[in-house]
């Protein structure tokens, strides 16, 4: 039976109710690529003014909200840009006024050099099958182009709970939650609780604690709902990852150097764009590995008692990814070059969403089964994850995605 849908036969009726669902250019483009009628019922894309939002530490909604996708491609063997295996490829997209490619891992933007045999001159997204695979949030100066500074983690509340709205965690681990056009961050009562990251599972969000101890956030009571006991492990920093439809927690470890300094950090004063403040800062030096171990554990969420954790030493078929600004799951055998049972990650991943442009991290993969951690693109068939293009740094070429 051919279950072939020829989509330029939809009922007229139903292509504008369609159209008004697209919320991103991606999204837009693809819908109007499937045929002229489908271009012509749908008018080009003009994004609407982003949501505004207060800084950390002032009044005002001062900033605005920007959003990254991470997309795994696939596309039919008879493409012109098929991988060299089997398997698919990773990508993120930010879109602000313009689309731009980041590294999927560190985040870092993505430029090629004009001379570049590797890269592609345009793509044709009607080539590809689009995967989502989660989304990352990050707040920019209104006046300025940097990130906000201060923050390490910005996720956007499910609009079923409460519409256009965030919650933050400082680079002190402070929680803060905030509405499009207040004038200052709401900081939950944290009761002396350093939190290392929050995450939406299940259409509710989440919070995880330095212990391991995870909450459910109720932003109309402003309250945080213990339903986690804390972890046996003792790692520098916690993640919250979905996959297959389970909460986990990857524990990192550092090394005994990046062990000390988390405990007492750097007091130093530094201006960033006019803006002066006192905080910890964190000096990295690119090349160093301070990630020695991973530990993993699946919540199992009890009626009436706290959830228990139990230590997972096998993910299977699936990879990790801990991203500098989110974290997602993939099965390894949809990614060219992507190996099961592993953890792929950035060797600066505790360095807040501000610094990302001025630091070099690079990408390691972490084996589970022997613990043993290599650069990505030493690792076997690492490099093909991101195909294509490569990920290399270079000067600016400009791309006409319209």
């Amino acid at each position: 039976m051919d279950d072939t849908v020829d989509w330029s036969n939809l009922p007229v009726e139903l292509w504008p109710p369609i159209g008004e669902k697209l919320k991103l250019r991606i999204e837009s483009l693809r819908f109007r690529s499937v045929c002229h009628s489908w271009r012509s019922c749908l008018p080009r894309f003009h994004p609407s003014l982003p949501p505004k939002f207060p800084l950390p530490s002032s009044n005002g909604p001062t900033s605005f909200l920007s959003q990254n996708t991470v997309y795994l491609l696939q596309s039919p063997s008879t493409s012109s840009l098929a991988p060299p295996s089997s398997g698919g490829w990773l990508v993120k997209v930010e879109e602000c006024d313009r689309m731009l490619l980041r590294n999927p891992i560190t985040s870092r933007r993505i430029r090629y050099s004009n001379d570049s045999s590797s890269s592609p001159e345009c793509f044709n997204l009607l080539e590809f099958k689009m995967i989502e695979l989660g989304k990352s949030y990050f707040l920019r100066y209104i006046r300025g182009s940097g990130s906000v500074d201060g923050l390490k983690k910005v996720i956007l509340m499910p609009p079923e709970i409460v519409d256009c709205a965030i919650l933050v965690i400082s680079d002190k681990g402070n929680l803060g939650f905030a509405k499009s056009g207040d004038e200052k961050l709401t900081k939950f009562s944290n009761g002396g609780f350093v939190f290392d990251d929050v995450f939406v599972y299940k259409g509710q969000p989440y919070v995880v604690d330095s212990l391991g101890c995870v909450f459910r956030i109720d932003v109309s009571l402003k309250v945080m709902v213990k339903i986690s006991s804390e972890l046996v492990g003792l790692g520098g920093r916690k993640h919250l990852v979905e996959s297959c439809g389970e909460l986990y927690v990857v524990d990192r470890y550092f090394d005994q150097e990046q062990n000390k300094q988390e405990a007492t950090g750097l007091e130093s004063d530094f201006s960033f764009w006019g803006f002066r403040r006192r905080g910890r800062y964190r000096r990295y030096h690119s090349g160093e590995l301070k990630v020695v171990d991973f530990k993993v554990y699946k919540l199992e969420l009890l009626d009436g008692e706290l959830g228990r954790w139990v230590e997972v030493e096998s993910l299977g078929g699936q990879a990790f990814f801990l991203a500098i600004d989110c974290s997602f799951s993939v099965l390894a055998e949809e990614l060219a070059g992507c190996k099961g049972n592993c953890i792929y990650f950035s060797d600066e991943n505790d360095v807040n969403l501000a610094l990302r442009e001025v630091t070099r991290p690079e990408s390691f993969v972490f084996n589970l089964e022997d613990h043993s951690i290599q650069k990505l693109g030493s690792s076997p068939g690492g490099s093909q994850i991101y195909w294509p293009p490569p990920i290399e740094l270079g000067s600016t070429c400009s791309y006409s995605l319209d």
